[in-house]
């Protein structure tokens, strides 16, 4: 039996594994020039720890260096910090669900192959989702939002590279040309 729960583990590792695959979602307001915002502010309340209850893939660093990835992003596609007068704020959010999924493992009994005895497993997981956005401050409405699922718990060592991944993925959904 402890074969079966640790196959099953497995193959939820797996697809968990599949899932930092995903396309990214996004949209944004076809009927906006994007080519008419020149500056921008980075939304201060999203390096704020949202999600105590997992220190390991929502803290202090890890919101650090998504926003830093995001002004360097915004500024690659054209548009100037200006915290006086932003015609933009940009930011994101940490989504993160736990989510749990049940399996029937049954083990063989060997002599006639019948069913020995059965039981059923629950694993709990937990799914994160960075989402990154670009509001229109004077018509306080967001024009641009982008998301994808995520792996934020990693090492420090490997967080770095992996969140520059993740948002530049993000961003070549922005629909502003240079």
């Amino acid at each position: 039996m402890k074969i079966y729960k640790l196959l099953t583990l497995i193959i939820i590792g797996i697809l968990l594994g599949c899932a930092s695959t995903e396309a990214v979602l996004s949209e944004f307001d076809e009927t906006i020039d994007f080519d008419s915002y020149n500056t921008f502010v980075l939304c201060i309340d999203d390096l704020f720890v949202e999600n105590t209850k997992y220190p390991k893939s929502d803290n202090n660093n890890i919101r650090q260096l998504i926003g830093d990835q995001i002004e360097i992003h915004m500024i690659n596609k054209g548009h100037e910090t200006n915290v006086l007068n932003p015609q933009l704020q940009v930011g994101f959010q940490i989504v993160i669900e736990q989510k749990a999924d049940t399996f029937t493992n049954c083990e063989i009994q060997d002599d006639y192959n019948y069913w020995r005895k059965c039981s059923i497993d629950t694993v709990t997981y937990t799914e994160e989702t960075l989402v990154v956005y670009a509001s229109d401050i004077e018509k306080n409405q967001i024009i641009w939002q982008a998301s994808k699922a995520c792996d934020l718990n990693r090492s420090k060592k490997a967080l770095k590279p992996y969140i520059e991944e993740l948002v530049e993925t993000l961003f070549n959904e922005y629909p502003k040309v240079k």
